[in-house]
């Protein structure tokens, strides 16, 4: 097979792995309104579930990210389709809270393995005039499979019971992880191919390698504004994945009709991914996206905020222009690591370094989304979120890469 065959296969193998790896973690927000009933938990308590899974992922990408550059990606991401499986059954046996904080933080944790791997798979297969595209179609699959899960949990629920949302979705994550790691190759040269863009790796011990990793991660001031920026991202994205299926619940008491207009955030991030990668690739510059984006879902989210009693399409056309800014956006805000840290060859440790931060400020979305909803209510909450939307598009203009 030809290098253009690979590259190929590269995409479509990492992106739906990844895509199976969503299965495995947007299924808890349909299943809120039950745990609640279940173990008598207020919003903020099962606010802090949420807030663990953001948490572990932390956490995650902080470490995971540079043992993917180190170990690298196919047994990093194999690891974490696996890891994940099993914390998503230990999760469905759930008998008291603190076995439900157990399991969502464990797998949060490993769930961490997956996205460095496919940024570090792409920075190695294409060069970074070429990367966009790839990334945006592993984007616009994540946004597929995180608008499939919430109705697929939906009606799991009302045949099996929610337990079984965390059983039944999970089964081909396990399966893709075992082809994953036969067929990929972490490189072109492991496959034979030479490429202009190989950047030849320095042999040094694993503390040097870490040092130098994160010391640039963490030093480089383009990286510290994205990190800023791409934190008030993930605040309103989990606050959204979170959140926006028991506030329709809520309105409506129909569990269908509020995984039905949650369902078009992800939608609208797909469809929007494909555009944000290849314009990103077209133009090079990242930050004009980004900032378009945050401004849009700032706007959307404001206007959700304030139209509770808005029809069913109403409310989904909201939902999903607010993921074509907040979801589709994170194509350009992973290039700017992969970009910043390229020559460096630290794509992942940076990607990691990035997601640790946005996971960190999603980690405050579950409880303090929660506990603005038991002390002001639903409105106040997305309010402020829009506002923590319109923050990130400053933040990230004196980038200008």
């Amino acid at each position: 097979m030809k290098l253009k065959g690979w590259q190929i296969g590269v995409t479509l193998l990492t992106s739906i792995f990844y895509f199976a790896y969503y299965f495995g973690r947007y299924n808890f927000s349909v299943t809120i309104p039950y745990i609640q009933a279940e173990f008598g938990l207020s919003a903020g308590v099962v606010g802090l579930i949420a807030s663990v899974l953001t948490a572990g992922y932390a956490l995650g990408q902080f470490i995971n990210g540079f043992l993917i550059d180190r170990y690298g990606p196919r047994l990093m991401m194999t690891l974490g389709g696996i890891l994940s499986t099993i914390a998503n059954v230990f999760m469905g046996f759930g008998q008291s809270f603190s076995h439900l904080i157990a399991a969502w933080t464990a797998n949060g944790y490993v769930q961490a393995m997956g996205y460095g791997s496919c940024c570090k798979l792409y920075a190695k297969w294409f060069k970074r005039t070429d990367r966009g595209k790839p990334l945006g179609f592993n984007e616009a699959l994540q946004g597929f499979s995180s608008a499939i899960i919430l109705p697929l949990g939906a009606l799991i629920i009302v045949l099996f019971g929610w337990r079984f949302v965390y059983w039944i979705p999970v089964i081909p994550l396990s399966l893709i992880a075992v082809f994953f790691y036969i067929v990929m190759r972490n490189t072109p040269k492991d496959k034979g191919f030479k490429v202009s863009w190989e950047i030849k790796e320095e042999k040094k011990s694993f503390s040097e390698n870490a040092k130098d990793a994160y010391k640039m991660a963490l030093s480089d001031w383009r990286m510290l504004l994205t990190y800023v920026s791409y934190g008030g991202s993930q605040f309103a994205r989990f606050a959204i994945f979170t959140w926006v299926p028991a506030y329709i619940f809520l309105m409506s008491g129909n569990i269908i009709e509020a995984a039905w207009i949650a369902a078009f955030f992800p939608i609208g991030g797909a469809i929007g991914s494909f555009a944000f990668g290849w314009l990103s690739d077209r133009f090079t510059k990242r930050y004009p996206l980004i900032v378009a984006g945050m401004l849009l879902s700032a706007v959307t989210l404001i206007i959700f905020a304030m139209s509770p009693t808005a029809p069913i399409m109403i409310l989904s056309a909201l939902m999903f222009l607010c993921g074509v800014g907040i979801e589709a956006v994170e194509v350009c805000y992973f290039l700017l690591p992969m970009d910043i840290l390229d020559e460096e060859n630290q794509q992942a440790t940076g990607v990691g370094c990035m997601n640790a931060w946005g996971k960190t400020f999603a980690t405050f979305q579950g409880v303090g989304f929660g506990l603005m909803i038991d002390f002001s209510g639903f409105q106040i909450a997305f309010l402020a979120t829009g506002f923590i939307a319109f923050l990130s598009a400053l933040a990230v203009i004196p980038i200008r890469k």
